[in-house]
């Protein structure tokens, strides 16, 4: 069951105040998760575009070989 809770003003403003401190520290969360999923996708992208610069290097080597 629920109950109707009264509140003052000023512990009105507290409790939302405190559920939007809340709210601002899972946001930081997140965008921390977010630049880090950021970090890591452009840290891969770097390694494919390496890789890609090693094997194309090989293939034009093994081509010139022939």
């Amino acid at each position: 069951m629920t109950q109707k809770i009264n509140l003052s003003q000023k512990e009105e403003n507290k409790f939302f105040e405190d559920i939007l401190r809340g709210m601002d520290k899972q946001q930081e969360s997140m965008i921390k998760k977010a630049d880090s999923i950021i970090e890591n996708v452009t840290e891969f992208e770097e390694n494919i575009h390496k890789q890609f610069a090693v094997y194309s290097a090989k293939y034009i080597r093994e081509v010139k070989c022939k």
